[in-house]
């Protein structure tokens, strides 16, 4: 599969421990959120595409740190969910929330959700993700306020329907439990982290029915999406040298633990998302020699791979982010940490959508591939091995 060129969107910035930064509403306008620094502190951004890139709008302005918002655009309105420090510092981090229509360009709507302020060093919410759902806004954290120590953390959720409900704690774990993810399975919430409680990090969920193990081997960084009636969890299996990015599907149950694309290269980071036809999209960053790249496939609803792309620019890629617009088109938003002080984020397109007849996806990448020919990006189809294929034109 083809992508644009991709193209800059910050400088000196970053995202992505939490997958959700980039959302296509129903106009096709690209949302991205972001943090950069301000006077010596990070700070929450907000730049929208329409036609071309507009510019970006600060929405934090405080004398301390915000960082890691989430993106959700509904009902013709932008919503950001992040943690600051302004509370406490690093002593006391609390999620907060901002809004605005669309069209608007004042963040007049900030409201803080947490209000842990026990003063202790447990007193810390981090990496918000915000979602929703028959229009009840979902956002769900990972919390450190049960240990006044900071050393264990639970999974928290938080629900707006005309007000903002109370924190309800979700999971329930004797150790350390963070980084969450989740997905909805008709109206369940599918919650999904990773848990310390057995010495070696793995993953668990809630589904509903309290904690449940999902893997065994060494696992980090999940992510979780819904496609048809079977979910998608992937996550990084550690127990592997190289790491690899590993699946398991969930039917009722979970099935067996699989191999995304196995590689002889370092996988880090993935995500996933729904193709809206029962299958997948996933991305991750992949270390090729020593050039980390971003690299996805397109799974059937089995978890076979039936495509691949690979961004490749010079340098270092991470924390992808994807999104499926209403005409199948995948956007991609991802973090370059060439020089490491001043982190990129860089997005681009599919120049083709997913599941579309294949005689017309042929006369598409024909077209595309004019499009950026002679370009020094190298866009396009590779194999399960990871090799670039050979043109088929």
């Amino acid at each position: 599969m083809l992508f644009t060129t991709p193209q800059i969107v910050c400088d000196s910035c970053e995202n992505g421990l939490n997958h959700r930064y980039v959302f296509v509403d129903i106009y096709q306008n690209v949302h991205i959120s972001y943090h950069k620094k301000v006077g010596g502190h990070w700070q929450v951004f907000y730049r929208m595409k329409s036609s071309h890139w507009q510019n970006e709008e600060r929405v934090t302005n405080t004398t301390a740190d915000a960082k890691y918002p989430s993106i959700l655009v509904y009902s013709d309105s932008v919503f950001l969910v992040w943690h600051d420090y302004r509370v406490g510092g690093i002593s006391n981090i609390e999620i907060f929330f901002n809004s605005k229509p669309i069209s608007g360009t004042s963040w007049d709507n900030e409201t803080r959700l947490t209000y842990t302020n026990s003063g202790g060093p447990g007193d810390n919410g981090y990496l918000p993700t915000i979602k929703q759902m028959r229009g009840k806004i979902y956002v769900v954290w990972y919390d450190y306020r049960d240990d006044p120590y900071s050393m264990n953390a639970q999974i928290y959720l938080k629900v707006r329907d005309s007000t903002w409900g109370p924190d309800v704690r979700i999971s329930n774990s004797p150790a350390n439990a963070w980084y969450p993810s989740f997905d909805f399975r008709g109206d369940t919430l599918f919650a999904v982290w990773a848990d310390s409680r057995n010495t070696n990090y793995n993953i668990y969920g809630n589904w509903g029915f309290g904690d449940n193990r999902i893997t065994t081997n060494t696992s980090y960084y999940p992510d979780i999406a819904t496609s048809g009636d079977k979910t998608l969890l992937v996550y990084v299996n550690s127990s592997l040298s190289p790491p690899q990015v590993f699946g398991k599907l969930y039917d009722g149950t979970f099935g067996v633990d699989f191999p995304i694309r196995y590689s002889g290269n370092s996988q880090q980071e993935p995500t996933v998302i729904s193709d809206g036809n029962g299958g997948w999209i996933v991305a991750w960053s992949e270390d090729f020699g020593g050039d980390r790249d971003i690299f996805g496939v397109i799974l059937d609803s089995l978890g076979n791979v039936k495509d691949s792309f690979r961004i490749n620019i010079p340098g270092n890629q991470s924390r992808p982010c994807l999104f499926l617009d209403n005409y199948n088109y995948i956007h991609l938003a991802f973090v370059d940490y060439t020089v490491p002080v001043v982190p990129k984020i860089y997005y681009t397109k599919s120049l083709t959508p997913v599941n579309v007849e294949e005689s017309k996806r042929r006369i598409a990448d024909k077209h595309s591939k004019k499009l950026i020919k002679g370009g020094k990006i190298l866009l396009g189809s590779y194999g399960i091995d990871g090799r670039r294929l050979s043109p088929e034109f």
